[in-house]
């Protein structure tokens, strides 16, 4: 039978020691820096190694979360952490950010690299293109239902990849990776793990009388053991990293017994009522079975322990069941509260994150190899003393100037003990003096030391971010990326300009910037709508009539829709494309058509521009959420086209859900392939402080959660002159309270006329006999540039500009 894991969160030190006690396989669990959970207690790095001890005592794996995207200035302290932790014994490392992707395969191969569900897996292309950058597993988007899984687990095992499945914890109503309402309202990223959840905040009571309208039942696959075997699922993931010991054992304990059961051929429980002591949010499992729809909400953030169990006595009151009378539900829990922390501290109580201590004995006389002993004693019972010694392959010879001096060794060893082990004073009372053995003889015992005390693991010596900066050099034929002396060679370019349209109304707009600005820098993006093999016949003939329209597809495609993309590529071949999707991106570069990644990729640094040149891709949005300095210290890399979106629609999230069902109202209670399709409203929200939110949903697209105004950041164009490639106007249809002062195109045109006028300017103000009139004229052309600029659109935001992450 296939094993099956089960993977506990683990988000302080006793959340872990509970996981394992309860019988998890394995425990996610971040550090201080650099982890999707800020709001954990996480752990030191002498917290890791006791734990990782622990843990593999206990046959208990170990993962680590490092998954936020990781900013160009931050590289350097990413190495200092990946230098420390492949010296560990970490079972696996949890990734979103592609660079760090390419720094684990290509310089740190001992660690197990996991796509976190950031990454938003949901089609077999994203699969190939993880495999490609390293992942032995993937987790997939929490809204996949049980067939989808199944498809997903069979093309990840044709790659040698595992497929983990969240199976308990918290329902996000967003895709992970593609929820930036904490960012934009409050400056909280949840791609940087400080998601401040304003999806539970209490809004103004809506239409149907909610007042959390966009707040989920939390997820539970408890019931649907069976089938998430059969669909081949490998992994099953809890959500908790939040939540406390007493919740991550009770949760842990009643998924193992019923793992144990499937293994062991019994009839499966479907009892929750273990799972309702702890915090809840009542249960649902509406994503895994399809039924997406109304009974996944709940109008209530809170915990609903009380209310589910005083419905349950009520029942049996009123049924007559109960004939003991009423039940004191709060005390009652508040007992089961007690007993499972009481439980817990027992059981925990002995799991030590004492280090080891190692004591060390020299001896050795003349003529005579040295002998250095070793002895570790552990708080393992079962193996609490070992021993072990090392001999040198010189003999020991007669030396009154260059001696074995004790303090010396002493210095040379000392670094023995340090955050995983303790060690105790070294002893030489059998070691002749004025001996002499090689230098280089003692740091290979050493070396065998230390490898035997880390179970045969060899020490990796420390990389630093100049010789992966040569090596990224070298791979492009290139001068190092980001070296200090290199000036930015993005600097003094031509900025374009490109703009995104959505539906057939706007090909009038298209045909007149080609038609009128000829010849200018302008390309214009057709968006694919989310339900492609719904349109796939139309949109061949659009592309084959206008071959000039580069294809923009977005960031959600489920599998038949990537077969459906698949086959759009092959039908209009073309030159480029830009895709917010890794697995369409993937697609493209198999058939020889170059990519660009979108905004919604989440670029935010070099490396993960070179990771994605290496799958073909030939430039990159730059993450939106970065502001200025962030964005200025990336240096791409060579032949790699940067671009900006200038002006946009703030997508807050996008859903599988249903958003209309606790705003303005539906008639279905389930979604059906009708919804995606067919589907075209527009609502709105409004939260307790007064701020308005858009809900919109177009036809054979997801639906999204917009802010009342659109992004637009044209100071970006005179603070970073001529670093980008070319900005997005993005015209697509979403109703805001920003609105452009004039027509479409005289905005496009006024926008393509400032920036021809700009790169001169830029060169000018860049000679060194430009006058000091001449820079002040400069100066005030930019601050003219910047003023009229600014005027060309009404009621706009550059908040996450302002703030980055």
């Amino acid at each position: 039978m296939r094993k099956l894991e089960l993977l506990a969160p683990g988000g302080d030190i006793e959340s872990i020691k509970a996981a394992i006690v309860a019988g998890a396989d394995a425990v996610y669990c971040g550090l201080n820096s650099f982890n999707a959970r800020t709001r954990a207690e996480n752990l030191s790095f002498e917290d890791l190694y006791g734990l990782l001890r622990i843990a593999h005592q206990h046959d208990c794996q170990l993962f680590l979360t490092l998954n936020i995207i990781v900013l160009e200035q931050e590289l350097p302290a990413l190495l200092k952490l990946l230098n420390q932790l492949v010296n560990t014994g970490i079972d696996g490392v949890i990734v979103q950010d592609f660079g760090l992707f390419y720094l684990l395969k290509q310089h740190y191969p001992s660690l197990d690299i996991h796509a976190s569900t950031q990454v938003t897996t949901h089609n077999s292309g994203q699969l190939e293109f993880l495999s490609k950058l390293g992942a032995s597993r993937a987790n997939l988007s929490r809204e996949l239902n049980l067939e989808e899984i199944r498809l997903m687990s069979d093309k990840a095992h044709s790659l040698d990849m595992l497929t983990e499945v969240f199976v308990h914890g918290s329902n996000c109503i967003g895709f992970s990776g593609l929820c930036y309402f904490s960012s934009a309202h409050g400056g909280n990223s949840g791609n940087r793990g400080r998601c401040s959840q304003p999806c539970r905040d209490q809004y103004q009571t809506t239409d149907v009388g909610a007042q959390y309208p966009l707040n989920l039942k939390d997820n539970s696959a408890y019931s649907d053991l069976n089938a998430l075997y059969a669909a081949g699922a490998d992994s099953l993931k809890v959500e908790g990293r939040i939540k406390k010991s007493h919740y991550v054992y009770r949760v842990i304990d009643t998924w193992r017994k019923q793992i144990s059961r499937l293994e062991q051929n019994q009839i499966m429980s479907s009892d929750k009522a273990p799972l309702y002591t702890v915090f809840n949010r009542d249960f649902s499992n509406g994503y895994l079975q399809g039924a997406v729809g109304k009974n996944m909400y709940i109008d209530n953030p809170r915990d609903n322990a009380v209310q589910h169990f005083t419905r349950i006595e009520s029942l049996k009151l009123a049924s007559g069941e109960n004939t003991e009378g009423s039940v004191n539900v709060k005390k009652a829990l508040y007992d089961e509260k007690t007993e499972i922390i009481e439980t817990l501290a027992g059981k925990i109580a002995k799991l030590s994150l004492d280090k080891p201590i190692v004591s060390l004995r020299f001896s050795g006389q003349q003529n005579q190899a040295l002998r250095i002993s070793v002895k570790l004693q552990t708080n393992n019972l079962k193996d609490k003393y070992r021993a072990f010694y090392v001999e040198s392959v010189s003999v020991l010879l007669p030396s009154d100037k260059y001696g074995l001096q004790t303090d010396e060794l002493t210095k040379r060893f000392a670094s023995i003990g340090g955050l995983e082990f303790g060690l105790e004073p070294i002893h030489y009372d059998e070691l002749a003096e004025n001996l002499f053995v090689p230098f280089k003889e003692l740091t290979e015992m050493k070396r065998q030391i230390v490898c035997w005390l880390n179970d045969g693991r060899e020490h990796v010596e420390p990389l630093t971010l100049q010789t992966v900066r040569k090596h990224v050099a070298n791979a492009c034929g290139q001068l190092a990326i980001g070296a200090a002396q290199q000036p930015n060679p993005s600097i003094d370019k031509h900025t374009g300009v490109s703009i995104l349209i959505a539906n057939r109304r706007d090909l009038a707009l298209y045909r007149q910037i080609k038609q009128s600005l000829y010849g200018k820098d302008v390309s214009v993006y057709y968006a694919i709508p989310d339900a492609i093999s719904a349109e796939r016949e139309k949109l061949s003939l659009l592309f084959n009539q206008e071959p000039e329209l580069i294809p923009w597809f977005g960031a959600v495609i489920m599998e038949p829709d990537f077969i459906a993309a698949k086959q759009l590529l092959a039908d209009i071949k073309p030159r480029i494309i830009v895709s917010n999707n890794s697995g369409v991106g993937f697609a493209a570069s198999q058939s020889g058509i170059e990519w660009v990644a979108g905004p919604y990729l989440n670029i935010s640094n070099s490396l993960c521009m070179h990771s994605l040149q290496q799958q073909g891709c030939v430039g990159a949005f730059v993450s939106n959420e970065l502001n200025k300095q962030q964005i200025k210290a990336i240096k791409a890399p060579s032949n790699f086209k940067l671009h900006y979106s200038l002006y946009h629609p703030v997508m807050l999230m996008s859903s599988r859900q249903c958003l209309f069902l606790q705003s303005c109202g539906c008639d279905k209670a389930v979604m059906d392939k009708e919804c995606l399709t067919v589907c075209k409203k527009t609502s709105s929200l409004t939260n307790v402080k007064g701020i308005d939110f858009v809900i919109d949903k177009k036809r054979r697209e997801h639906n999204a959660l917009y802010g009342s105004e659109h992004f637009y950041n044209p100071q970006i164009l005179t603070e970073l002159e001529g670093y980008f490639d070319s900005v997005l106007l993005d015209l697509r249809s979403v109703s805001t309270k920003s609105q452009l002062q004039q027509s479409q195109f005289d905005t496009v045109d006024l926008l393509v006329e400032s920036l021809s006028k700009q790169a001169p300017q830029q060169q000018s103000q860049n000679t060194s006999e430009a006058s000091q009139e001449l820079r002040q004229r400069l100066n005030s052309s930019e601050a003219e540039l910047s003023c009229k600029l600014q005027g060309l659109i009404a009621n706009t935001t550059n908040e996450q500009y302002r703030k980055g992450l």
